[in-house]
């Protein structure tokens, strides 16, 4: 059955809103039976203070029962931290089907105005399409759906593959809120996002000298067998102090390495042992994908289980987070070395399984970045997944192709005609009359089908190409470039990188604007009669009417469409559809005067 997405969320947030009350009672119970324990347990150690026996008596059941109890409101605060987590992904993702993507991450550090495409396509920024896909949880997803956004997939079996996986994971929505709340630990916000992905790829060595192995494996009989011999009168009291001082003495030689290790493991390994429950979630899933089966199967290192080894990284830097406790560093090392025996765990721990944290952080990435765009697909159910061309010759044809980043009550969906390699369409047309827009609905929607994701569209046949826009050329104070040659500059890259053979799909907006019209002109013509020579196809849009006419020029290569604006007495109109010829209406000077320019 087919579940409503805003319905989900909110039910979700709903859900999630009467347990956090509920476990908010609870705890406020909690606490105040941890006080009242602490109360009467120093109150009857105070009353049979002279009956040695009962004291110790009291004293101990009352410390159990303490113990108890902090453990029992830990649990409930640590159960309400994780609902809030999942009460604010519904509440995040309600403002997303609104249209509001103000409080979603921007990617900011991704925007690249060289990029073929994503500064054109508003890929990164405020309210841009990695805002409205970006559901991730870890720094690993995030940066693994940037990544494929600047770098889509090429081959139509690749894309078939995510595609499969996405849909999969589209129709098990609990199992994606359950990830994403395992998933979403506390990382701190960068830009409204998550911290950048760890670098796991150079692991540091932390072996110790051969001396203090042994030290660290000796030191825990050493001291039981002092502490034995000096109840037994075999050896005097002081041999347990003077023993404890030289193992802090040797505790204290590592601590520089130790430290290190433990900077390490905060700063790399904590991203992958704060989510030991995420691991558990994806091993447990039942898939039935190829590449999601595969993900699965390689969340393991020597036939043992991601989240167990996992498991026991987090519980060494646990013990590592404890050791800043000067009581718990002085009663812990002077007594059994546990700096040194903890370091020797993780030193194997790492020659065992250190090769793999590369590939889980990997797999953890990949699988976040799916479930955000199978995440896409369920609140979207109107979305399609775009079929390739076998035979690789449809460029791109679609029906009812819409731009996802503008509301459904607003945005008007267009076709695009069949286009095969070496044609071009010219779309003419006025001021506003969706041109520019028209053109970035082509692109994002390409894009979205190179990553594997659903398009805006009734239906859509593509072929994976290489993609590349002008439509937003800046230039460049910094290196001395202007508008005008960084658009040259831009232009030289397609017709260099065509020239080589690479199969281009190309969307070009009022190229040459920065030189004058009869120039503009005649080097958007030679422009378009060299694009047509090479394994390119594309859309140019342009006010310019005699581009449209190379459609009689090259029948078999260039096709007119247009963009029409309805000037009537003093209105003036857009109904925002593309349509065969060219364009007739012209809405510059009509402006100008309405406005009082001229």
């Amino acid at each position: 059955m087919m579940v409503d997405a805003r319905e989900y969320y909110k039910k979700t947030a709903a859900g999630t809103q009467t347990i956090i009350t509920r476990l908010n009672r609870h705890a406020g119970i909690a606490s105040w039976l941890r006080v009242a324990v602490f109360a009467f347990t120093v109150a009857g150690i105070a009353l049979s203070w002279q009956e040695n026996a009962l004291a110790w008596g009291i004293a101990a059941i009352g410390i159990t029962i303490f113990l108890i109890t902090a453990k029992y409101h830990d649990s409930l605060l640590r159960q309400r931290a994780v609902q809030e987590v999942k009460k604010t992904f519904a509440e995040r993702r309600l403002r997303v089907l609104d249209g509001d993507l103000s409080q979603q991450p921007k990617g900011e550090r991704h925007i690249d105005p060289s990029h073929p495409f994503t500064f054109d396509l508003d890929v990164f920024g405020r309210c841009s399409l990695y805002s409205m896909l970006d559901s991730t949880a870890t720094p690993m997803g995030a940066g693994m759906l940037a990544h494929w956004l600047c770098n889509p997939l090429h081959t139509a079996e690749s894309i078939s593959t995510r595609q499969q996986a996405v849909r999969e994971l589209a129709g098990m929505t609990e199992l994606r809120t359950a990830l994403y709340t395992a998933g979403a630990a506390l990382d701190g916000d960068v830009e409204g996002g998550k911290r950048p992905m760890p670098d796991l790829e150079q692991i540091p060595s932390f072996r110790l000298p051969l001396w203090q192995r042994i030290a660290a494996y000796a030191a825990a009989p050493v001291w039981l067998a002092v502490l034995i011999l000096s109840i037994r009168d075999v050896l005097p009291g002081i041999a347990v102090m003077w023993i404890t001082i030289i193992n802090l003495i040797i505790a204290g030689t590592a601590n520089s390495r130790v430290m290190k290790l433990h900077e390490w493991m905060t700063s790399s390994v904590s991203s992958l042992t704060a989510r030991v429950n995420l691991f558990r979630h994806i091993e447990n899933a039942n898939f039935s994908s190829p590449l999601l089966t595969g993900l699965c199967e390689s969340l393991e290192s020597n036939g043992i289980p991601a989240s167990r080894l996992i498991g026991e990284m987090a519980s060494y830097l646990k013990s590592l987070d404890q050791r800043l406790n000067a009581a718990g560093f002085m009663i812990f090392n002077g007594t059994i070395l546990w700096d040194l025996v903890i370091i020797n765990k993780i030193d194997r721990w790492i020659g065992q399984h250190g090769s793999s944290l590369t590939r889980w952080q990997s797999v953890i990435g990949e699988l976040d970045a799916l479930s955000a765009l199978a995440t896409f697909s369920f609140e979207n159910p109107d979305y399609v997944f775009a079929d390739t061309d076998p035979n690789g010759t449809t460029i791109m044809k679609a029906e009812g192709l819409g731009h996802p980043l503008i509301r459904r009550d607003r945005r008007v969906d267009n076709p695009l005609p069949p286009m095969n390699g070496h044609k071009f369409m010219i779309i003419t047309g006025a001021n506003m009359a969706g041109k520019s827009t028209y053109l970035r609905t082509v692109g994002i929607n390409y894009l979205l089908a190179m990553i594997g994701a659903p398009v805006s569209a009734k239906s859509m046949t593509f072929t994976p190409m290489h993609l590349f826009t002008g439509l937003r050329t800046t230039d460049s104070l910094a290196d001395g470039e202007s508008y005008f040659f960084a658009e040259l500059r831009r232009l030289q890259a397609v017709v260099k990188k065509a020239s080589q053979g690479h199969r281009l799909l190309i969307l070009l907006d009022e190229i040459l604007r920065g030189t004058n019209s009869a120039d503009k002109q005649r080097g958007s013509l030679a422009l378009v009669r060299k694009l047509v020579t090479l394994p390119v196809a594309g859309i140019l849009a342009t006010h310019d009417l005699a581009l449209g006419a190379l459609a009689e020029e090259y029948p078999d290569n260039v096709s007119a469409y247009c963009f029409e604006a309805e000037i009537s007495g003093d209105n003036l109109t857009f109904d925002y559809r593309i349509r065969p010829g060219i364009a007739r209406n012209l809405n510059a000077y009509f402006l100008m005067e309405r406005m009082g320019i001229v």
